[in-house]
């Protein structure tokens, strides 16, 4: 148990006191299950998980921009509580962890409060759906059974991991069981072959320890040094609008007979230096909010990686390796599921839903989908966002409002650019272009400068007197980041 009364889970790491960094730890199944249930944690989970500052590129933006906006752009108040606190797809499994992660009530669901006189057989994952009956709202609470999964201590495994031995965990948190190979490759690579001053120490690790292991596993290259010496996390200043190369895997960018190519109206400066907003329809907000519902393990598919500064990807790689996860586990953590009905209109990212799940109380009911306005062809109501003639601002670092043109002279005033020096582009996105705007979103806070505007070429010194003295003068200058078009105060909604 830990000082403030929770559970804890142990793990011992080794420490080179005089360098102050942990070489690596040793742990056996439950804390290497926490460490993978950060696959299956929804982005939107982990930006209120740390209070709109998980400093993830533009996802804070787009949290607090679902937050900003009216119920009335939604199709249902519920699609902007999905938006909020997505549930998460493996549920029953992290409810099992030892110290859990999230804060949620990962097995509660909701049926009508008049549940023994109603007729109708429904119930909802999101509390607070008008139930077909009429009568009242689905808010009931009753619980997921466990019965289809073993209980936790009655097999050798995890709930994740293949149990029966301890395991090994790097400081930028690769996994691997734990082996006389292994402690000679780590003694190679981490130069042990000298007598050091190593010393061990176990920790018992919270909810709140774990929490700050995940926020440094998105933002650090060594978390386990971090915690261990409680070190500064350095704020992500990721602000290039120069992406990388190979942006996703080659099978994202196959064919999607469901995509439609999403239409754009960009403000922009005349030479290309920066965007200040886009006005967009329905579409493209849907797809940016649905983010926000998108679980780490499914950004790594297409991806490779989340956070540039971090190192969850090395968990995501562990997951491949041998003896590490069980087998009937492996794909809900390389390729996890959306819970029922969490999609977005659009399948860009090629996320799977998980099917209408059905619930024995002992009856049987069958769940409800928070995005239908009438509960009638629910399979058919997929967007989040209202559509119709409403357009919405879209801001550089993905701040979101509804337009009107009181708030498109404040954006332009805010960023003090004569309106001369602007220009408006229609443009219409592909899925290549679209896929790009997603991985920008996770990068940097200049998102739509990063993709809709053409690269900033590299300047070259000219030959001088005073520019060939030395070789190094001779090299190229490399390319700058563009300048953020950042409102000085955010974009009030009209009264």
């Amino acid at each position: 148990m830990s000082s403030n009364g929770g559970p804890t889970v142990a793990v011992k790491l080794f420490i080179d006191k005089e360098k102050k960094r942990v070489l690596f730890a040793e742990s056996d199944k439950d804390f290497v299950d926490i460490l993978f249930s950060f696959l299956t944690l929804p982005l939107g989970t982990i930006v209120r998980l740390f209070n709109k500052q998980s400093q993830i590129g533009c996802l804070d933006e787009l949290y607090r921009s679902v937050e900003s906006l009216g119920e009335d752009h939604f199709q249902t108040k519920e699609c902007k509580a999905m938006l909020l606190r997505p549930v998460n797809a493996a549920a029953l499994h992290c409810d099992r962890l030892r110290v859990k992660v999230d804060d949620a009530d990962l097995t509660a669901i909701y049926v009508c409060f008049y549940y023994g006189s109603c007729s109708e057989r429904y119930f909802s994952t999101v509390r607070g759906i008008r139930c077909r009956c009429g009568t009242s709202t689905i808010s009931d609470t009753r619980r997921w059974p466990q019965s289809s999964l073993v209980a936790a201590g009655e097999t050798a495994d995890g709930i994740f991991s293949k149990g029966g031995s301890k395991f090994i965990i790097t400081d930028d948190l690769h996994v691997a069981p734990s082996s006389t190979s292994l402690m000679f490759s780590l003694m190679d690579k981490l130069g042990l072959h000298e007598q050091l001053n190593i010393k061990e120490e176990v920790l018992h690790l919270n909810s709140n320890k774990m929490i700050g292991l995940l926020r440094r596993a998105l933002l650090s290259k060594h978390p386990l040094t971090g915690l261990y010496f409680n070190a500064a996390i350095t704020p992500n200043g990721v602000s290039s609008s120069q992406l990388p190369h190979n942006l996703f895997a080659p099978q994202a960018i196959e064919a999607e007979p469901k995509f439609k190519p999403i239409t754009i109206k960009l403000v922009q400066k005349k030479d290309n230096s920066s965007v200040l907003y886009a006005e967009v329809k329905q579409d493209l907000v849907d797809l940016l909010f649905g983010l926000l519902c998108i679980p780490v393990g499914s950004i790594m598919k297409t991806y490779s990686r989340l956070s540039p500064n971090g190192c969850l990807d090395n968990l995501y790689k562990s997951v491949y390796g041998a003896g590490c996860v069980k087998q009937d586990c492996r794909s809900l953590l390389l390729s996890p599921k959306l819970a029922p009905f969490f999609g977005c209109s659009s399948d860009v990212l090629q996320v799977e839903e998980l099917p209408r799940r059905c619930h024995n109380f002992p009856r049987y009911l069958y769940e409800m989908n928070p995005k239908s306005p009438k509960r009638g062809d629910e399979a058919s109501y997929r967007a989040y966002v209202n559509g119709g003639s409403i357009n919405f601002i879209v801001t550089d670092d993905l701040r979101i409002v509804d337009f009107s043109l009181a708030k498109s002279l404040q954006a332009i005033h805010a960023a003090k650019i004569p309106k001369g020096e602007l220009v408006e582009k229609e443009i219409t996105l592909d899925k290549t272009q679209v896929l790009k705007l997603l991985r920008a979103s996770l990068d940097t806070r200049n998102a739509l400068s990063s993709v809709l505007l053409p690269p900033i070429p590299k300047k070259s010194v000219t030959t001088s007197a005073a520019t060939t003295s030395t070789p190094a003068a001779m090299a190229s200058v490399p390319p700058q980041p563009r300048r953020s078009l950042r409102l000085r105060k955010p974009i009030q909604p009209s009264e």
